[in-house]
């Protein structure tokens, strides 16, 4: 800040955090060890304490039970982001750290951290002509940072005196040196022109494209000592620019890559570890019980026990951990409790049909069997479904869930991609198929040949239940030509919530009583795991694909098999049901 005075070197402490444990310590696995790297570096201790000082002297919080007072730096903030990005210097005198990667949970007060250092890059860096940008995927979430600096800006006299700025609707202007604060969104497009000083990219898990990313950071070479500061929660989307950029913080924090100017400040729970126990909160929540609260986690918590709908979100936003889906439809736990221990020995004569899902040409093909049988061991249940066959009227259903269901899926994917495939979706399809869960057919579109094959002889020939074999009539008629004339009794069972609501609902109903079987196959497991649920206005649903960008890379196949299984499985069941099952006898005469 061209108005102030900085401050006589002084001596660097005997740490250069300060006093007290090492960050590493404090946050272990959030936080970088940091030396000179053999003198290549020096830690400027006055330069990382007029940093911090920026933010009490100059700034004011601007929402929630903070309003009004001075911006104290949180701990974490402080000796994991502030200190280490201003204090530690080049040879030169420039700073070390060009980049910081900050992904942390929802309310941690990031974003007010964000328009903080915004302000302080613009106009108490010392740089003329200072461009610094507030950047997100759209308008209104990049003006989310910019607009808490302009407020912080215009709410105190003594940083508009001090820095002789003004604050206009779309920036903040200091006119003595020619400086700007402003934000940008993808409307901006691949427009050139930027000498950025500063970018601070808010919200990174929801930028789809590279393209404003790429145009800023390249817009920071020519400056002497740029900052790119990201901050983030955890996304869906493990194609995206930010999956991309989380992979790359957690290496260099590891120590597995070597960047001398990135800084990664990574706070996640450990996904394997106990979601709902409040110790497992504080690993992803630094400011927990300052700027969130436990009771706020504790209703969270609640709701996503309560409705496990809601279950990927709290892990995202407030666990901060990366999920296959933006909503979890069928919970892991829930899964994998319907896993069995022992083979199952009497599939053979029990009732079955099968569902077909064909992928396009080179993507994951399945067929899944469906198998009824008695459940004496517990008491009847009931659901109340909707079933439509062809153009007649929609059919109400009251099943009688006196059974279990084992499924056992079969999957099938061309050799020619299963290498490409398993780089791009990310998933281990090679060692599956090593492992005997996935099948490799021959070329680079899956051999429908082969899958006539596996119907007839290693289904049909060993289960003589086989009923019938639902198929969606998409890309599925030559295929299911075939099979009719050679005695499969196939069915179409179109894709829409008239026909997959019914099994749908069947197919939860079934998890969550535990009534489901399954062996354990993991890529059935990845399909449950990608699997979202769509609602309509009736209340009618399906499974879906992840939105957004992953939907090109997580499949759902073996689900959309299932269901379309169990959709005939119900017909079947009315059909064969003995009346005096739920009904009793009655004595005419």
């Amino acid at each position: 800040m061209t108005a102030r005075r900085r401050r006589r070197p002084s001596p660097p402490p005997a740490n250069w955090w300060g006093e007290g444990p090492a960050p590493w310590e404090r946050w272990p696995g959030a936080s970088l060890r940091l030396d000179d790297a053999g003198g290549l570096y020096h830690f400027d201790a006055a330069a990382a304490d007029q940093a911090c000082d920026f933010f009490p002297t100059f700034l004011r919080h601007v929402k929630g039970d903070f309003a009004g007072r001075p911006f104290e730096l949180l701990p974490w903030q402080r000796d994991l982001i502030v200190r280490p990005l201003f204090g530690w210097k080049r040879a030169d005198g420039t700073r070390r750290f060009r980049k910081a990667f900050l992904e942390v949970g929802k309310k941690n007060g990031k974003s007010g951290l964000a328009s903080g250092m915004g302000l302080l890059l613009a106009f108490g860096d010392d740089e003329p002509g200072a461009e610094v940008y507030a950047a997100a995927a759209d308008r209104d979430q990049a003006r989310i940072v910019f607009g808490d600096a302009a407020v912080m800006a215009r709410e105190n006299p003594d940083f508009l005196r001090a820095a002789d700025v003004t604050v206009l609707r779309n920036a903040i202007v200091q006119t003595a040196t020619n400086s700007t604060f402003k934000a940008v969104s993808s409307e901006v497009g691949t427009k050139h022109g930027f000498n950025v000083h500063g970018l601070i990219f808010d919200e990174f898990h929801t930028q789809r494209t590279r393209d404003l990313y790429d145009t800023l950071y390249k817009g920071t070479s020519a400056r002497r000592q740029p900052v790119v500061f990201i901050i983030t929660t955890a996304g869906d989307d493990r194609e995206s620019i930010c999956y991309e950029e989380y992979e790359y913080a957690k290496k260099v924090r590891d120590g597995v890559i070597v960047d001398e100017q990135y800084l990664p400040v990574i706070f996640e729970s450990d996904p394997a570890a106990d979601w709902t126990a409040e110790r497992t909160w504080r690993a992803s929540n630094p400011s927990l019980g300052v700027t969130k609260s436990v009771e706020y986690m504790r209703a969270e918590c609640a709701a996503a026990q309560a409705e496990p709908r809601k279950r990927n979100s709290f892990l995202r936003l407030e666990l901060n951990i990366w999920t296959e889906s933006r909503t979890v439809w069928i919970a892991p736990e829930c899964w994998e409790a319907c896993r069995r221990t022992e083979p199952a020995t009497d599939l053979g004569t029990l009732p079955c049909c099968a569902g077909l899902d064909l992928s396009a040409s080179a993507d994951l093909t399945a067929i899944v069997l469906a198998f009824r049988r008695r459940d004496l061991a517990r008491p009847a249940e009931t659901l109340d479904v909707e079933t439509k066959e062809g153009a007649a009227p929609p059919v109400q259903h009251r099943l009688v869930l006196d059974y279990e269901v084992e499924i056992v899926p079969f999957f099938f994917l061309p050799r020619d991609v299963l290498h490409e495939r398993a780089r791009k979706d990310r998933v281990p399809y090679d060692v599956w198929a090593r492992e005997g869960w996935l099948r490799v057919t021959e070329g680079n579109v899956v051999d429908y040949a082969e899958v006539y094959r596996v119907v007839l002889e290693e289904i049909r020939a060993k289960h003589k239940g086989l009923a019938q074999v639902g198929y969606d009539p998409w890309n599925a008629n030559h295929l299911a030509s075939s099979l009719t004339a050679a005695g499969v009794q196939m069915v179409e069972v179109r894709q829409g919530y008239a026909s997959l609501s019914g099994p749908s609902k069947l197919f939860e109903a079934l998890v969550r009583s535990r009534r489901l079987r399954h062996d354990g196959n993991p890529v059935m497991r990845w399909c449950v795991a990608n699997c979202e649920v769509a609602t309509d206005p009736a209340g009618n649903i399906k499974p879906v694909k992840p939105g957004g960008a992953a939907q090109g890379t997580r499949r759902i196949d073996g689900v959309v098999g299932a269901v379309t299984a169990l959709s005939r499985l119900m017909v079947l069941g009315d059909a064969v049901r003995s009346p005096y099952a739920h009904r009793g006898v009655r004595t005419v005469g």
